[in-house]
């Protein structure tokens, strides 16, 4: 089977004794030089509160163009919706044999982040967008909040198993993220039925890495699902399991540990044909750090020793979303 990829049992983890996490540590470490991503269990995130959310945010994507426009996200680092376009455009060959194409993505998205507020309106702005609720759908709030504060906590538990994976401290990253920027992001994947024919070289969601430290996923399994990529294996379907989340890293992690860990290549395939009638929905919960941290790569031995140039975490992100706020002050 390609990709050896593990599962952490969260709670199992946490009462494990130094010795017994060892073996666990190693084949984690495996994982994520070779490919970006494991499973964590034993979460603790009732499956109400994600079946609810899931299904609150369904009733917003099926909401008339008219209203959900009212919430169109202004900037790419906004809050609000993203719109699926009209299908259309060529595709072209690009890394690893793949076709991406110049049609836009399969998917529309509902974004929101923190509520942190710092009093300078510049750092803000850019850090912690406004959120924007629809008034049409106020459930759609309690559901995401409710979902969200459960991977406020799941993250900073990973946190603490990368960082011990590691050999640092185990508050190594959740000391450098008590005001994290972050995003929770419902992502909902039309079926072939309402879609039609796809250009070639188009997917649902295009290959891509994250650009954050560490994203949480729960996916639902379909014909049209995530495929991971690593250079042994190619492209191939992850490990599906229902009760589990997947952890992939980011392009801010493999910085971090200047190359030792990559951040994950993915995808999610075009709806098919074969199964016109899937439609899917994704919550992705995108996790960075304080957006003023001064990413330093690790030295060898704990980092990849690939000589990566430091960055600050927040305009790291900007800057590849092409944003490039000059004025935006770090430190």
């Amino acid at each position: 089977m390609p990709g050896k990829i593990p599962e952490v049992d969260l709670e199992a983890w946490r009462d494990a004794s130094d010795a017994e996490r060892v073996p666990i540590a190693a084949r984690l470490d495996a994982a994520l030089r070779d490919t970006g991503m494991f499973l964590v269990s034993g979460h603790g995130v009732p499956q109400a509160v994600n079946d609810d959310f899931r299904a609150t945010a369904k009733q917003f994507f099926a909401l008339p163009k008219v209203v959900k426009t009212q919430y169109a996200i202004g900037a790419a680092y906004d809050s609000g919706w993203l719109e699926m376009h009209p299908p259309g455009g060529v595709g072209v060959p690009v890394n690893e044999g793949e076709q991406a194409s110049s049609a836009p993505d399969l998917h529309e998205s509902f974004y929101v982040g923190p509520g942190h507020r710092t009093g300078d309106e510049q750092r803000d702005r850019f850090n912690y967008p406004a959120n924007r609720w629809p008034a049409e759908l106020t459930e759609l709030r309690t559901a995401a909040d409710a979902y969200t504060a459960h991977m406020l906590r799941v993250v900073q538990a990973v946190n603490e198993v990368l960082a011990v994976t590691l050999g640092l401290p185990e508050d190594f990253f959740t000391s450098r993220a008590r005001m994290a920027t972050w995003t929770q992001n419902a992502s909902w994947y039309p079926s072939y039925a309402a879609v039609g024919e796809v250009a070639r070289g188009q997917f649902r969601n295009g290959p891509h890495t994250d650009l954050g430290t560490v994203t949480l996923l729960s996916r639902q399994r379909g014909v049209g699902g995530l495929q991971v990529w690593n250079e042994k294996d190619g492209w191939f379907s992850p490990p599906y399991s229902p009760d589990s989340l997947i952890v992939n890293l980011g392009d801010l992690m493999e910085l971090w540990t200047d190359g030792r860990w990559r951040a994950l290549k993915h995808r999610v395939l075009p709806p098919s044909p074969d199964a016109p009638d899937e439609e899917l929905l994704s919550l992705v919960f995108f996790f960075e750090t304080d957006p003023d941290t001064l990413i330093e790569p690790l030295a060898a031995p704990v980092g990849g020793g690939r000589g990566l140039p430091p960055a600050y975490a927040r305009r790291s992100v900007l800057e590849k979303l092409g944003v490039f706020p000059d004025s935006l002050p770090v430190g």
